[in-house]
């Protein structure tokens, strides 16, 4: 909740995106376009998931370091996107996919 908010109250991660988007129609013309593209990835229990996986392949990922681009997500999705619509809807797609135990265990902390 505290990074993606909900429909009445967006946060962090959709204010950015949506930034991005108003940033990127303002400045894009017929010699400079940009390329958007958002990979969705869940960390639970040391374990690196892809959560936008079209094969839903549920194997962890490994993170490895390249020399000069820094740290990464080995065989992460990355999937092209042209507006934040398509960001929220592939979101919701891989909020699907999330491990459902750290959900339970808050939702029994709020019933107490």
């Amino acid at each position: 909740f505290s990074m993606m908010g909900n429909a009445d109250q967006r946060v962090l991660i959709p204010r950015l995106c949506c930034s991005l988007f108003q940033r990127v129609s303002k400045v894009e013309s017929d010699t400079q376009t940009f390329k958007v593209e958002v990979s969705y990835m869940e960390i639970y229990n040391e374990k690196v998931r892809d959560l936008l996986d079209p094969k839903g392949n549920r194997q962890p990922l490994k993170v490895r370091e390249h020399k000069v681009l820094g740290p990464y997500v080995d065989g992460l999705s990355q999937l092209a996107v042209t507006n934040f619509e398509d960001i929220e809807s592939l979101m919701s797609e891989g909020n699907k996919s999330r491990t459902v135990a750290a959900t339970n265990m808050k939702d029994r902390k709020r019933t107490r």
